[in-house]
C-alpha cells in the first residue's frame, strides 16, 4: 500500500499567510507589460488570490522592479503590475514577474485539504537555512508536489517568516525557502526555519491517506 500524502483539512498552527510562486502571465508587448490580478487569476486557476495581502515584481531576469528604473502605472494589490511603454524616458518595459502574499482564507480555502506537513530539513548554523523545494522532493517524494501553489514558512518557536524582519532570498512555492547568514542585517545569523507547501488537489486524489 502506497502512503504518498500530509496533512488533510488539518488547520491547526496556522501561519496567517502564504506566496505563491512567481507568476508572469505578460510580455512588453506594443503596449508594456501588465500583471494584472484579474490576469493572473485567469492565467493561474487556484494560484492567485483575489485580495492579495501584498505583491512583489522582478523581471525575469532577476532584477527587482524597485531597481529597473522603470516607471508604473500600477503596482499595488487592487490592480496588480502595470509597466507601460509610452510612460518610460528611452526603453520599452522589462518583462516582468510577479510573487503574491495571499491571506489565510485562501491559504485554507479549497487547497487547504492538500497541504504537507511542516518540513525542517536544515538549520542556521552553517551558511543558513534552506528548505528548497528540490531538496525536500529528494528526502520525501511522495509527500512533496513537484508544483505547489503555495508555501507557508514559520520559525521553530511559531514566527511567521513575514513577521521575522529577516531577508529571504528565496520564499516562494516554486523554489521553496532559503535564509542566508550573509544577508542579514547586523551580522545576525538566520532563525531555523520550517516550511510546508499546499498542492494541487490532484495530488490528495491520488494519494492513499492513512
Amino acid at each position: 500500500m502506497s502512503y504518498k500524502l500530509a496533512s488533510i483539512c488539518n488547520l491547526r498552527s496556522v501561519s496567517e499567510q502564504c506566496r505563491t510562486r512567481w507568476m508572469n502571465s505578460d510580455t512588453p508587448s506594443e503596449e508594456g507589460d501588465v500583471e494584472s490580478i484579474l490576469q493572473l487569476m485567469k492565467s493561474f486557476p487556484g494560484q492567485a488570490c483575489k485580495n492579495p495581502v501584498s505583491i512583489e515584481a522582478k523581471t525575469t531576469r532577476g532584477i527587482s522592479a524597485a531597481h529597473t528604473g522603470d516607471t508604473y502605472l500600477s503596482y499595488d494589490v487592487t490592480f496588480g503590475f502595470a509597466c507601460i511603454n509610452k510612460k518610460q524616458k528611452s526603453k520599452q518595459c522589462e518583462d516582468y514577474q510577479v510573487i503574491l502574499t495571499c491571506p489565510s482564507d485562501f491559504c485554507l480555502g479549497k487547497f487547504s485539504c492538500c497541504r504537507t506537513r511542516w518540513f525542517d530539513v536544515d538549520n542556521p548554523k552553517g551558511k543558513g537555512d534552506y528548505e528548497t523545494l528540490l531538496q525536500l522532493q529528494m528526502l520525501y517524494p511522495s509527500e512533496v508536489c513537484t508544483q505547489p501553489v503555495a508555501i507557508e514558512a514559520m520559525t521553530l518557536s511559531g514566527v511567521p517568516a513575514h513577521k521575522t524582519g529577516e531577508i529571504f532570498q528565496a520564499y516562494d512555492a516554486a523554489h521553496g525557502f532559503a535564509c542566508v547568514n550573509d544577508e542579514q542585517p547586523g551580522g545576525k545569523l538566520c532563525q531555523d526555519y520550517k516550511v510546508r507547501f499546499t498542492c494541487p488537489l490532484t495530488f490528495c486524489t491520488q494519494s492513499t491517506v492513512i
